[in-house]
């Protein structure tokens, strides 16, 4: 009974761990919206983007 409550704690701590570990990575990975404000270049909204191209 003892080996199987350390397997239930083992398999508990391993979860918790695997979740904050994904979370850490995916935080990581993810930009945040200040992040993405910053690198991105001024952009005048009443002009449209270069692409589109002329008439």
């Amino acid at each position: 009974m003892f080996l199987f409550k350390n397997l239930v704690a083992a398999a508990v701590a391993a979860v918790v761990l695997a979740a904050i570990g994904v979370t850490a990575v995916v935080a990581a990975l993810n930009p945040s919206a200040g992040e993405v404000a910053a690198n991105t270049p001024e952009i005048n909204p009443a002009v449209p983007p270069g692409f589109y191209g002329s008439r």
